[in-house]
């Protein structure tokens, strides 16, 4: 057992890029019950970052769990004892239930959900905290729609495309939510593709970045002002779990590369120069998400750099959700190490602060959405 408080060595492996090598460090935090050993870097302060909300006060999560023939919204303080706040109520069928996201100025809370009356597609309301009033959107979008928030919490943009083609392929435009009034704009269409995902805005909000899948592999795009343009190449292949830093200059995501041993890795684009690196790992990665103030991310997975004490890897894994906007604490969904495909594991959503570790809640089928501001 690692013991709380030492920090342990940390071995760079040769394959790793030269310029990184000057930049890598690693914190291990030793959690009660099991810790998780986070590896991150130092900001190096490359950028300057304007936070929407001041971190200290955002230190309470926001998350979904199904009570009858309702999916109910909650927030709860990251403490053990935090009691949960019910927030809202969202109607779900054909056990679609509610997901999504909050907004960087964690005062809005997005949420996709099917109701009997929405037909194939989703609704999309806003809530907003810690009033808890929610509004709907005037627009259809897919129930599995990434979504994507403004820095500034001013716009959200998320997915409507056609059903899928005898081939898989589909049509797809991406629209773009003025929070503020609820209207909707059509910024982006791609036709005859797999999958298109907006996964996040510049620092300055003028450019809406967008995966699309298609025949060719994956790429990245911009949007600005209505116009998209094609920025880099991800993969020849389909990819996952995208993650924009919190600077946007980089886009971390998970590589699928079909048969072999490692049929997953973590990988991270430089969108200013289209260069892709790989993270070393002789196990598969899933999952990423980045520290604040991080320049390398955070991969989970059996082969993830965020994982559960290394002499405990039969415990399972770690797929890492998102850090509090100060880079204390972490969500993490766990799976446990055996027991079939994923989606037949149980599997738990837990809160590491820098001491402890806290069950998100005893209820099966949460979802997390996101941090949002404390009430006090």
């Amino acid at each position: 057992m690692i013991a709380p408080g030492v920090s342990q060595g940390f071995h760079v492996p040769r394959a790793l890029p030269p310029f990184l090598l000057g930049i890598l460090a690693i914190v291990v935090a030793v959690l009660a019950w099991g810790a998780l050993t986070l590896r991150h870097t130092a900001n190096r302060g490359d950028y300057a970052l304007v936070p929407a909300v001041s971190p200290a006060s955002v230190r309470s999560v926001a998350y979904v769990e199904p009570l009858g023939n309702l999916d109910v919204l909650y927030v709860r303080g990251i403490a053990a004892d935090s009691v949960p706040r019910r927030v809202a109520d969202f109607p779900y069928t054909f056990q679609l239930h509610a997901r999504g996201l909050a907004a960087p100025t964690a005062d809005r809370i997005a949420v996709l959900h099917v109701t009997s009356s929405s037909g194939s597609y989703a609704r999309l309301d806003i809530v907003s905290w810690p009033g808890g009033t929610s509004s709907g959107v005037d627009a259809d979008f897919d129930y599995l729609s990434a979504l994507a928030w403004a820095p500034d919490g001013s716009r959200l943009a998320g997915v409507r495309s056609t059903p899928p083609d005898e081939t898989g392929q589909i049509h797809a435009s991406v629209l773009e939510v003025d929070a503020a009034t609820r209207s909707v704009a059509d910024v982006a269409r791609f036709d005859g593709v797999f999958e298109v995902a907006p996964v996040g805005y510049s620092v300055d909000g003028e450019r809406l970045f967008i995966v699309v899948v298609d025949q060719a592999g994956s790429t990245l795009w911009a949007e600005r002002a209505g116009k998209v343009q094609r920025v880099a190449s991800l993969s020849p292949g389909r990819t996952l779990f995208w993650a924009l830093s919190p600077d946007g200059s980089r886009l971390a995501y998970v590589d699928v590369l079909g048969a072999g041993e490692r049929a997953y890795a973590g990988r991270t684009l430089a969108i200013a120069t289209g260069a892709v690196t790989d993270t070393p790992s002789f196990d598969d990665q899933l999952g990423a998400a980045w520290l604040p103030g991080s320049e390398v991310a955070a991969f989970g997975g059996p082969g993830g750099s965020v994982r559960l004490s290394a002499e405990a890897r039969e415990a399972g894994y770690v797929i890492p959700e998102r850090w509090s906007p100060d880079g204390s604490t972490l969500v993490a969904t766990i799976y446990p190490a055996s027991g079939g495909g994923t989606a037949n594991r149980s599997k738990s959503i837990e809160i590491f602060p820098p001491q402890g570790r806290i069950r998100l809640t005893n209820e099966a089928g949460a979802i997390f959405l996101g941090w949002v501001r404390d009430l006090d």
